[in-house]
């Protein structure tokens, strides 16, 4: 998921992923009117079961969301904050759903939505599905796979039936480049993804080179653990004053499970704290009730009032990743999809191949990406 995505810190190719991610710095962020991010969980079905991944150890019902569903919320996006980044995927494999998946993102962009990116664990990339991801609308695919040997992908990512593993996924990624390439098609913008963790922080470099090679985003990023559903993370729960910032993950990201369940924020799997249900409300009278009350406690740094997975989760300084690229052009490229129609946005430091000091500046709205 989800990254999941913002804030970014952008290094050279010449920077370690297993360098240290930058450190959280206090940020004035506002309370916008609309989410920023809007993760929607089409499914929660799965054909693996990462050990990282918070689905694999949650109990909720692991059901399909109705067409019905999807198209209130992406409609009331599309009239509120076209600029609104629809994510089509939560807990689960959006791409289990075949044709499905393609029709309604089809739909989001009929109706009005500009910004959509779809995160996949690439199991179902193929010769069906390819030209449909090009054209169905998708502004950005992610695909987390998080490994580069098929020995260390079946130890982070086990339950993968298809047969060839690891070497089907990054068959299924260079067959969509080509595509691309051979269509002419500009989107997909095309990242690959790496969580790191003591299982496979070994191959994080040489899985960088390998992509930046053939010409793709690579982002990399912490371990995640999902709000205290994956075990660990307790060293970094803190609600003193002095240590914590702001939540990202709550300030600007709203997360609904597939039965119109609105939760705390996207790391919150397994819908420990409910704000509403899109199906008798708004998107926008949840994000301006119940969850405008979580982000004003974060804003007033009162985080020991917070409701416990808010305030014992060991996420909030989990949104943010370094982010490599082959070159300025598509480095600028990424740069102007993620900024577009955001209000505010963490700093983020960014150097392509330049040897320079990495410096850190925060951005502010740019009139010219539809603010």
């Amino acid at each position: 998921m989800t990254d999941d995505v913002l804030p970014v810190h952008m290094g050279s190719k010449g920077v370690s992923p297993k360098e240290d991610f930058p450190a959280i710095r206090q940020q004035a962020y506002v309370h916008t009117s609309f989410p920023q991010q809007l993760v929607i969980e089409t499914t929660a079905a799965c054909n693996q079961k990462c050990i990282f991944c918070g689905r694999t150890y949650m109990d909720r019902p692991k059901k399909t969301m109705s067409r019905a569903v999807f198209q209130k919320i992406v409609e009331e996006v599309a009239a509120e904050n076209p600029y609104t980044e629809v994510w089509p995927t939560f807990m689960g494999e959006a791409m289990l759903l075949g044709d499905r998946l393609f029709d309604m993102i089809e739909y989001a962009r009929e109706v009005g939505c500009k910004k959509i990116t779809l995160n996949t664990n690439g199991t179902r990339l193929n010769e069906k599905t390819i030209p449909r991801i090009v054209s169905c609308g998708i502004d950005r695919l992610i695909v987390s796979c998080d490994a580069l040997t098929p020995a260390t992908h079946a130890i982070v990512r086990p339950g993968l039936k298809t047969a060839g593993g690891l070497d089907t996924i990054f068959r299924g990624v260079n067959m969509l480049l080509e595509h691309m390439e051979r269509t002419g098609s500009d989107t997909p913008l095309l990242e690959m993804q790496y969580s790191i963790f003591d299982e496979n922080e070994h191959e994080v470099e040489e899985f960088t080179k390998y992509w930046i090679e053939r010409g793709t985003v690579v982002k990399t990023r912490p371990k995640l653990y999902w709000s205290g559903t994956v075990p660990g993370g307790k060293a970094r729960v803190r609600t003193d004053n002095e240590q914590r910032v702001p939540c990202l993950w709550v300030m600007d990201t709203c997360g609904i499970h597939w039965n119109g369940n609105v939760v705390m924020c996207a790391p919150d799997c397994e819908g420990k704290y409910v704000a509403g249900n899109v199906e008798m409300q708004t998107v926008k009278e949840i994000w301006n009730g119940p969850l405008k009350w979580i982000r004003e406690l974060h804003t007033r740094r009162r985080f020991s009032e917070l409701p416990e997975i808010c305030r014992n989760c060991p996420d909030w300084k989990m949104k943010r990743a370094n982010a490599y690229f082959p070159n300025e052009h598509l480095k600028s490229k990424y740069e102007s999809y993620v900024r577009k129609g955001r209000v505010f946005m963490e700093g983020y430091a960014s150097l392509i191949d330049s040897g320079e000091e990495i410096q850190f500046a925060t951005e502010k709205p740019d009139p010219s990406l539809g603010l």
